[in-house]
C-alpha cells in the first residue's frame, strides 16, 4: 500500500525538518517547501512529482515571506491553471502562531480542514493529521458508495444530484435551472469521470452530431455548466489540446 504524502510548507527550516522527520517516522511520505511560492510551483508544475502522484494533505504555515499561507490557499482555490491540472485540492491544516478569531475564521472560509497553533506538540500534529486523513478517506468512500448506488434515473456525485427522469439538477440541495442539453452533457461527464473527452467525442455522443455542430458549442455549454455547478464547477477541467474531464 502506497504511503500517504504530505506537503509541509513553512519558511522556518527547523520546523520543516522536525515535522518531516516525525511524519516519516509515523509512516508518511513528505515533501517540503520553504515558501508559498515554492509550494505553488510544486503543485502547479505539470512535470512535478505531485502532478503524477498527488499529495494527500498540506501542512501550511500562515505567516511566511511575500505570500502568506492564507493567500496561497486562496490562490489554490481560484487559480484556473491549477484547476485545469485535474488534481483535486488536498485537505489543508494551517500552522500558525496567530490564534485570533478573525484569522481562524478566514482560514476555515478558505477551506481549512484544521488549525494548529504554534508552539505545537508533535503528538498533537500527528493526531490531527491522522484525523483529517481519516475524515477525507471516509468522505471519499461515502462518495464512492453513493456513486455505486446510483439508480437508473439518478446520478449522485458529492453534492450534485441529477435526475434523468425529469431532467432536473440539485447542487447542495438547491434546485438549479438547466437546459436539456446541459443536463445531458453533465450526465455524460459524470458517468465518464476521470476520462479525458475530446470535443469531437462529446459532439458525437451528446449531440449525436455528424459534423453539423461547431466544436465551440461544447465550450459554451462547459462554461455554463461550470457557473451553474458553483463550487463543483472546478471539477470540470480543461486538458489543453485534448478536451475536458470531470475530475474525481
Amino acid at each position: 500500500m502506497a504511503k500517504q504524502r504530505i506537503l509541509i510548507v513553512d519558511d522556518e527550516e527547523d520546523i520543516c525538518m522536525i515535522l518531516s522527520y516525525s511524519l516519516q517516522k509515523a509512516g508518511y511520505e513528505t515533501l517540503v517547501a520553504h515558501s508559498a511560492e515554492e509550494a505553488l510551483e510544486l503543485l502547479q508544475s505539470p512535470n512535478s512529482l505531485i502532478a503524477s502522484s498527488p499529495i494527500d494533505l498540506i501542512l501550511l504555515d500562515i505567516m511566511m515571506g511575500e505570500m502568506s499561507g492564507l493567500e496561497m490557499a486562496e490562490k489554490l482555490r481560484s487559480d484556473i491553471g491549477y484547476r485545469e491540472s485535474g488534481i483535486g485540492i488536498p485537505p489543508i491544516i494551517f500552522l500558525t502562531a496567530l490564534s485570533d478569531e478573525d484569522t481562524v475564521l478566514k482560514g476555515f472560509k478558505l477551506g481549512a480542514d484544521d488549525y494548529i497553533s504554534k508552539p505545537f506538540r508533535i503528538a498533537e500534529v500527528l493526531a490531527r493529521v491522522a484525523a483529517v486523513l481519516r475524515r477525507t478517506e471516509a468522505s471519499r468512500r461515502e462518495g464512492d458508495e453513493a456513486i455505486r448506488q446510483e439508480g437508473e434515473n439518478c446520478i449522485v456525485f458529492e453534492g450534485i444530484v441529477v435526475n434523468k427522469a425529469d431532467m432536473s439538477l440539485k447542487v447542495d440541495g438547491e434546485a438549479v435551472v438547466m437546459t436539456r442539453k446541459e443536463i445531458e452533457l453533465l450526465c455524460y461527464l459524470l458517468t465518464h469521470r476521470g476520462q479525458i473527452l475530446s470535443r469531437e467525442h462529446l459532439l458525437k455522443n451528446v449531440w449525436d452530431s455528424n459534423g453539423f455542430v461547431l466544436e465551440r458549442t461544447v465550450d459554451v455549454h462547459i462554461t455554463h455548466l461550470r457557473k451553474k455547478l458553483g463550487q463543483y464547477g472546478k471539477r470540470i477541467v480543461t486538458k489543453s489540446g485534448y478536451g475536458y474531464m470531470f475530475s474525481v
